[in-house]
């Protein structure tokens, strides 16, 4: 029996102290945990969101720099003068197929395009940020006049026929010379393309006629799709601003959602070595006439990238030098997003 009582002593539970103790270890123990696992979802979630902000900043600067260097590219010829570009469109010298500028800018969503004056703005721009015209050939074309032309009135005899609608507007491009039309009809089981006066569809030819006889080339008489390409931010569908594109007098296009701010600045070469010497804003003393828009050689692109979701704990009322040029041409909306500068300079390898 006493045997039995000292067993029944040593087994005896906790007392409420120790219970008390156990408890609080714990509670610390789970409260460490419970906020290293915030903290962590905080982080992966606040780098996730910065990772998108990135990959949305990438494909914006890739799809103007690919198009900035096509800028001005109208097959091998070389110079881009009123002796070398023909343009027999009604409105050829209209914003959106005025061959003759190559490159426009027009700066914070005001005012005129220089260096034509147009001011046909973007539908939509954002206010303070700036926009991008983009004149080229396509450059993927691979159509090729295949048989001379009888007369410089003729009908375009090519090898193929595929990817070209009533309505386009092409370019046909020797190393000597270019001609600016419209299709009036796509000949499917001849292979041609016609050019008529007039036509269906806007601007329509004012004549026929092309500065002269195409025939095929030893390095291809190419045939392609001419474009104004716009690049401008306006808000998207998400009600978040985004980067739009619009080609010709097409319906805009939301290509990047998350991009907030576009500066352009443009390199001038002053000493004809191909070299720009000094980046001006579109519109700016020494950036104006057709004549000074000749000695661009190179353009630097700045945007602001930003999330999307306005969930950080941070405000941002801070205000950002977009382009690099040491001012300031941005001032936050204290959201709390966190926002990110990317540039990039681009040779303008066909100016």
């Amino acid at each position: 029996m006493k045997l039995f009582r000292q067993h029944m002593v040593r087994i005896q539970g906790f007392s409420l102290v120790e219970l008390m103790v156990a408890l609080t270890i714990g509670l610390i123990i789970l409260s460490s945990v419970s906020m290293l696992f915030v903290s962590s979802k905080k982080t992966y979630t606040t780098q996730d969101r910065l990772a998108r902000l990135q990959e949305n900043a990438r494909f914006a600067m890739q799809f103007i720099i690919k198009d900035l260097r096509l800028t001005g590219y109208y097959g091998c010829v070389d110079e881009i003068n009123a002796d070398s570009v023909s343009n027999t469109l009604n409105s050829s010298t209209s914003f959106a197929y005025n061959a003759q500028i190559p490159l426009e800018g027009l700066n914070s969503a005001a005012g005129t395009w220089y260096p034509s004056g147009s001011a046909t703005l973007p539908s939509g721009i954002a206010s303070g940020t700036d926009a991008i015209a983009i004149r080229m050939g396509d450059a993927s074309s691979s159509v090729y006049i295949d048989t001379e032309m009888p007369n410089s009135s003729a009908e375009l005899k090519v090898n193929s026929v595929t990817g070209f609608n009533t309505g386009d507007i092409i370019m046909v491009s020797d190393c000597t010379s270019t001609d600016i039309m419209q299709i009036t009809q796509v000949q499917t089981s001849s292979v041609k393309l016609q050019h008529n006066p007039g036509g269906g569809s806007s601007p329509g030819n004012s004549t026929q006629k092309l500065s002269k006889a195409y025939s095929p080339s030893g390095n291809g008489t190419r045939v392609m799709k001419f474009m104004t390409r716009q690049y401008f931010i306006a808000t998207g569908a998400s009600g978040n601003p985004a980067l739009w594109r619009q080609d010709n007098t097409a319906t805009p296009v939301e290509l990047v959602d998350g991009i907030e701010s576009l500066q352009v600045l443009y390199g001038k070469d002053t000493d004809s070595d191909r070299i720009p010497n000094l980046y001006l804003q579109a519109g700016a003393a020494g950036l104006q006439s057709a004549a000074d828009w000749s000695s661009v050689v190179s353009v630097r692109i700045g945007i602001l990238a930003r999330t999307v979701n306005d969930k950080d704990t941070d405000i941002d009322s801070g205000t950002y030098d977009v382009d690099g040029d040491g001012a300031n041409d941005f001032t936050a909306l204290g959201d709390r997003n966190k926002r990110r500068i990317f540039q990039a300079a681009v040779q303008l390898r066909n100016l």
